[in-house]
């Protein structure tokens, strides 16, 4: 291992961290001084990086951020710094710090250049993502590819802090189970509500003999009601004190209370199949090499969101080789969908 100064920008969302990884596992096994700087939706999986000198700053940049940012390059004087969050101010700090090897991943779209054009010759090294036409291979391949030849690239995470068996929660588990991701937001905009909760999981129990689900993380009014209901309607397991509270009318139904990014990642290995829309869970699914069905509220009505969406898919899905169902409002008919992939 060499002592050379590495400084890595990944304050983004929890699932991207993941398309990370494989690069930041890599950089991990070969230098042992790295900066990592991560968001607050992502920073609950530091856990894996216990050799990491960790840094939390806001998703959104703030000019505290922008200028703490700044100042930890001026003094420490890093050998190279990876850009793996595309912020427009990171793309400034290479015409800044024309010493340092900075690498990054930069967007094209038929107009629009993220960042600009002009801005990338002072890139040492960087990869296309493209928004306009297919991408041959993945963000996540992409990012792999920035590795410097000397670099070994480390695809069994052998450099992370992997969790061990959580047995506190396992003995609280049922021996085979259907984990779902329910999102607040997610059923708000194909205008479902408690009632096409209580129908979807009574699809679901034709299936599946016991079924966990979990609800958001982030707090507002309309999540707070359904937590509520959750709390009151449902079997409950206390991801965080372990705890397990039967109720009598949905015994095999259990909303998963306080759950952390630890225990998640945990239960997405444990579950026999994982429904959710795609994002974090379809990321640490794809980790741990466990199935997962992607849920979509794109509605295609042409050829040209058939296309788009395809794009989507090859950015950040392709090489998952997950089944996944697009839904509209009918829940009925978005249950049918789900049952056969299931």
């Amino acid at each position: 291992m060499t002592n050379k100064k590495i400084l890595i920008l990944k304050n983004d969302r929890a699932g991207d961290l993941f398309t990370s990884i494989t690069l930041i596992s890599s950089l991990i096994s070969h230098y042992q001084n790295i900066t990592l700087y991560l968001s607050e939706y992502n920073e609950g999986f530091s856990f894996f990086f216990k050799k990491v000198l960790i840094k939390k700053i806001k998703f959104n940049l703030t000019i505290i951020n922008k200028i703490l940012i700044f100042f930890d390059i001026f003094f420490n004087k890093y050998e190279k710094v990876y850009i793996l969050t595309p912020k427009s101010f990171y793309f400034i700090l290479p015409l800044l710090f024309r010493k340092i090897k900075f690498y990054g991943i930069v967007y094209d779209s038929n107009k629009k250049f993220r960042p600009p054009i002009f801005l990338r010759k002072y890139l040492y090294k960087y990869k296309i993502v493209y928004r306009n036409k297919l991408n041959r291979k993945s963000y996540r391949e992409l990012q792999s590819e920035l590795i410097d030849d000397e670099i070994k690239l480390d695809l069994g995470h052998n450099a992370l802090n992997i969790p061990k068996i959580n047995h506190k929660l396992k003995i609280l588990l049922p021996k085979e189970f259907i984990l779902f991701q329910f999102r607040h937001l997610f059923f708000r905009q194909l205008g479902w509500g408690i009632d096409e909760f209580n129908y979807l999981i009574e699809q679901i129990k034709k299936k599946y003999e016991y079924i966990l689900f979990s609800s958001d993380i982030e707090k507002n009014e309309f999540s707070n009601y359904f937590n509520n209901f959750f709390e009151e309607n449902f079997s409950i397991i206390d991801t965080n004190n372990y705890t397990k509270k039967i109720n009598i009318n949905h015994d095999k139904i259990f909303y998963l209370k306080n759950i952390n990014s630890l225990n998640l990642f945990y239960l997405l290995k444990e579950s026999k199949i994982n429904l959710a829309k795609e994002g974090v869970f379809s990321h640490i699914s794809y980790f741990h090499k466990t199935n997962c069905h992607n849920l979509f509220n794109f509605t295609i009505k042409s050829n040209k969101d058939y296309h788009h969406q395809k794009i989507s898919y090859s950015e950040w899905c392709k090489g998952m080789k997950f089944k996944f169902s697009f839904l509209n409002n009918d829940i009925k008919k978005a249950s049918q969908k789900i049952l056969k992939n299931i």
